[in-house]
C-alpha cells in the first residue's frame, strides 16, 4: 500500500462506501447487472466449472459472490480439522503467555483485543491460530472446521480497511479495528475452536447459516457498542464441512484452536504457511 492510498483509505468513509458498494453488487437492473456480472467474471477469472449453477443463473455480482459449489467439489479430508475456506494462509503460530498472534513481520496483536473479551481469549491460552486471506476470486462460502455444537457468537463493530498484504504491513492492528463475527464451536470431547470473519473493505455484508439475526451491515445488528453477543434458543450442531456462514465479499477469516486439539496436533498448520488451501482440505 503506497503512502497516497494509504491516506485516501484512512480519509474514505470506508464503512459508508462498502454499504454503497454492496447495495450496488445486490441490484437487479436486466442489463446493467448482467454486464457487470459478466465482467467481474472475467476479470478475476472465476472457476465456473465447480458452480452449483452456470454464470447465466446468477442475477447480478452479489449472488454470483455467494454461489454454492457443486455438490462433492470439496471433499472434507478425514483429519480433525480442515480449512473452512479457500484462500491462502498466510500466519500461524502457537500462543505465548501474551496469546499474540502475528498480522505481519514486525506487527503483533492480542487475542483479547481481537475478541474484545479477555474471559473469551483466556479459553485459548496454549492454543493455536491460522489467517487464511480470501482473494476476490475465491469461493466465498465459510464452512466449519470442526464437527460439533455452536455454542455462541459475537458480533464486534468497527472500521473497514482492506485486509490485502499493504494493508496488513502497514494498518496497526487491523484485524482488531476492522469489523468481525465470531462463531464459538465446541467438539464432542470439550474441545473449542474460533472462527472470526473479519470485514473489508467493500465486504457489504458477513452472514452467518445458523441464525438471520446476525447479518452485518443489514440495520440487524448494534454499532455503537463494544461487542454484541448471540447465544442460540435452540442447540445449534454442525457438521465438518457444514456450511457456516458467507462473506459478500473478499475478506479473511482467523481461526483458532484451543490447547487440547494443538497439543492432539502439534504441527496443526505448520505445513500450511504461504500456501493455497481449500475448503475440507486437512490443515
Amino acid at each position: 500500500m503506497n503512502t497516497a492510498f494509504y491516506v485516501f483509505m484512512k480519509l474514505l468513509p470506508k464503512n459508508a462506501a462498502s454499504r454503497a458498494f454492496g447495495t450496488i453488487t445486490r441490484l437487479r437492473l436486466p442489463l446493467f447487472s448482467k454486464v457487470a456480472r459478466n465482467l467481474f467474471c472475467s476479470y478475476y477469472k472465476l472457476n465456473m466449472a465447480e458452480s452449483e449453477f452456470p454464470l447465466s443463473h446468477y442475477a447480478n455480482i452479489g449472488e454470483l459472490f455467494i454461489r454454492r459449489l457443486k455438490p462433492g467439489a470439496r471433499p472434507i479430508a478425514e483429519s480433525e480439522v480442515v480449512s473452512p475456506v479457500d484462500g491462502v494462509l498466510s500466519q500461524t503460530a502457537t500462543f505465548d503467555k501474551n496469546q499474540e498472534l502475528i498480522q505481519a513481520k514486525g506487527k503483533t496483536y492480542t487475542l483479547k483485543d481481537l475478541l474484545r473479551n479477555p474471559e473469551m481469549a483466556a479459553r485459548f491460552e496454549g492454543g493455536a491460530f491460522a489467517t487464511i486471506y480470501l482473494a476476490p476470486f475465491n469461493y466465498h462460502r465459510i464452512h466449519s472446521p470442526v464437527k460439533g455444537q455452536v455454542l455462541d457468537a459475537s458480533y464486534c463493530p468497527g472500521t473497514l480497511w482492506p485486509v490485502n498484504v499493504g494493508s496488513v504491513e502497514r494498518v496497526e492492528g487491523l484485524f482488531c479495528i476492522n469489523e468481525r463475527l465470531t462463531s464459538h464451536i465446541r467438539m464432542d470431547d470439550g474441545s473449542e475452536v474460533l472462527v472470526v470473519k473479519v470485514g473489508a473493505t467493500n465486504v457489504g455484508r458477513i452472514g452467518v447459516s445458523y441464525t438471520q439475526d446476525l447479518l452485518t451491515n443489514a440495520g440487524k445488528l448494534p454499532t455503537d457498542t463494544k461487542r454484541f453477543d448471540w447465544v442460540p434458543k435452540e442447540p445449534v450442531f454442525v457438521e465438518k464441512g457444514g456450511e457456516l456462514g458467507r462473506f459478500e465479499m473478499g475478506s479473511t477469516v482467523i481461526l483458532v484452536v484451543d490447547k487440547k486439539i494443538r497439543e492432539r496436533h502439534p504441527d496443526l498448520f505448520k505445513n500450511r504457511v504461504g500456501q493455497t488451501v481449500k475448503m475440507g482440505e486437512a490443515l
